[in-house]
């Protein structure tokens, strides 16, 4: 999906959108039967996502609230006869959302019993969910979810590194927590990478369409909309973002064993080879962990992911047990590459 009609599909949902993005959408949508499921994908995600967070009116509002896109004038720029049928269109597609959800969310709630399940660093695993969906788990990661998923909405809690496989249920929607941060799906497939001690969240999609929420002073915001290929980079600390496009094979390869780094920091990677290798590597001068490196590895020792990092950089490296120290490496001439 392009940005604007994404934008312009956001602007209608919060009831924002000019004459003109009116007109726009009108004609993106009538454009292709593709754009009229982008729309009605995007619609259900973004209620989806309003009603976990609580910030959303009764069914009653709802509807006035779909009343109200439907029966405001002023607008002369789309003819009467295409925009009846436009909006027809966006009133089924939200209703049915909105109704589905809204029923599902309200109804009375029970106490939830949870799993909790971590891995090491140097560890992986796979989990299989209680509706089938399966989670890979990377080291130094943990995962807590409800155990039956009978309730509203299958809700998961992740520090660390997951690829998920989520089987689809349009009106259960798919939430995966990581502090502040929070990806909503109906069915897809993800990588997210959020530990909490990096400060940083990492949304990937392999397949299919995601949410991507986050609390700002108490507020909920919809940070972006992602479809295949697409990730969001989010700072924690600040609440800057980024939007790229990435292919998720490689985002999702550490599964097996895979890694790939584009330009990344030296102190990055090694965080990466921490959670893969179970090892603690340390820089004997900070500031060669702000070393940018391009690489690619694949299905490698560890001893050769260190060979093969210090040739491209040129620094050099001692292991000691479970340490790993990098460090210049004067005597061959070798400087950090910023």
């Amino acid at each position: 999906m392009e940005e604007q009609s994404y934008r312009l599909i956001v602007a209608y949902f919060e009831k924002t959108i000019s004459d003109e993005g009116l007109t726009q959408l009108q004609e993106w949508i009538e454009e292709s039967s593709e754009h009229l499921e982008q729309f009605s994908e995007t619609i259900e995600i973004l209620e989806a996502s309003r009603v976990y967070f609580r910030n959303r009116d009764n069914a009653a509002q709802t509807w006035a609230r779909v009343h109200a896109h439907i029966d405001q004038g002023g607008r002369p720029v789309v003819p009467v006869k295409k925009r009846v049928r436009w909006l027809a269109y966006a009133a089924v597609a939200l209703l049915m959302s909105t109704f589905s959800l809204v029923f599902y969310f309200h109804k009375t709630t029970v106490p939830v019993d949870y799993a909790e399940l971590s891995n090491p660093n140097g560890q992986h695993s796979r989990i299989l969910l209680p509706d089938s969906s399966v989670v890979y788990l990377s080291g130094g990661s943990k995962i807590r979810y409800e155990k039956t998923f009978l309730g509203t909405k299958r809700m998961v809690y992740l520090d660390g590194e997951a690829f998920f496989d989520v089987v689809h249920e349009s009106k259960r929607p798919f939430v995966v927590k990581s502090g502040e941060i929070t990806t909503i799906v109906l069915g897809t497939s993800f990588n997210v990478k959020a530990y909490a001690s990096e400060n940083k969240v990492d949304v990937t999609v392999r397949t299919g369409k995601v949410g991507v929420m986050a609390s700002v002073d108490g507020k909920t915001q919809l940070v972006r909309y992602l479809l295949p290929d697409e990730q969001l980079k989010i700072n924690t600390d600040n609440g800057l973002y980024t939007f790229n496009k990435a292919d998720a094979t490689e985002v999702s390869g550490w599964i097996n064993n895979h890694f790939v780094f584009y330009n990344t920091p030296l102190k990055e990677i090694s965080a990466s080879l921490e959670h893969r290798y179970g090892v603690k590597i340390e820089f004997t001068d900070p500031e060669l962990g702000e070393s940018r490196l391009t690489a690619k590895f694949k299905n490698l020792p560890l001893k050769q992911v260190m060979e093969d990092l210090t040739i491209l950089s040129g620094l050099s490296f001692t292991q000691k047990g479970n340490h790993v120290f990098i460090s210049n490496n004067d005597q061959k001439g070798g400087k950090i590459m910023k």
